[in-house]
C-alpha cells in the first residue's frame, strides 16, 4: 500500500460517524396557545375579587412551565419550590417578599414543595410596581401584603 492509500485509510477510520437524528419528539403534551388578547378589565377580574379577598389565576399551564397573575392580602404561610424558578413583575399595591432562613411547621405537598409554616430569620424586601424579583427553587420564601394593603403580580414558573 502506498502512503497515499494509509493516509487516505486513516482519514477514513478518523472520520466521525454521522448518523441521522430523529427529529426530537415534543417537549411536552401541550399544543402551543393562539393569539391572546385580554382587555384590562378581564385581567383585573383574574386577580381581584368582588368581595375584596385575594385570589390568583393561572392563565397558561404547560408541563414545564406556567404564567399566573396572583392577588395577595396578608399572608403568614412560606413556602419553597424544589423544582421551580419565579420569575415575578409586581404590577401594583404594595407587599414584602422575606426570603432565605428555614421554614418552621411546613409540610411536602409533593414533588417538593413546601408549604406553610412560619419563615424564621431570613431578609425582608418592601415590594413596589415594577419590580421584579427571581426566586430559584429550594429557596424559601413568604409574599405578603403590607397593613392596609393588597398587592399583585404576574409570576411565570419554570420547572428544572
Amino acid at each position: 500500500m502506498t502512503l497515499k492509500g494509509i493516509l487516505a485509510t486513516a482519514a477514513l477510520v478518523a472520520w466521525p460517524v454521522v448518523t441521522i437524528a430523529q427529529p426530537a419528539p415534543p417537549p411536552h403534551a401541550t399544543k402551543a396557545e393562539p393569539f391572546v388578547y385580554q382587555p384590562a378589565a378581564e385581567v383585573e377580574a383574574l386577580t381581584h375579587r368582588p368581595d375584596g379577598k385575594p385570589q390568583s389565576a393561572i392563565t397558561s399551564d404547560h408541563e414545564y412551565y406556567y404564567i399566573e397573575y396572583v392577588t395577595r392580602g396578608i399572608n403568614k404561610a412560606s413556602e419553597a419550590h424544589g423544582h421551580w424558578y419565579d420569575y415575578i413583575h409586581v404590577l401594583s399595591g404594595e407587599g414584602t417578599i422575606t426570603y432565605g432562613g428555614t421554614q418552621d411547621g411546613a409540610h411536602d405537598t409533593g414533588d417538593l414543595e413546601m408549604r406553610g409554616g412560619a419563615l424564621v430569620g431570613g431578609k425582608t424586601i418592601t415590594l413596589h410596581p415594577g419590580d421584579r424579583l427571581v426566586v430559584p427553587p429550594g429557596l424559601v420564601h413568604l409574599f405578603t401584603a403590607t397593613p392596609g394593603n393588597s398587592f399583585t403580580y404576574l409570576i411565570f414558573k419554570q420547572r428544572v
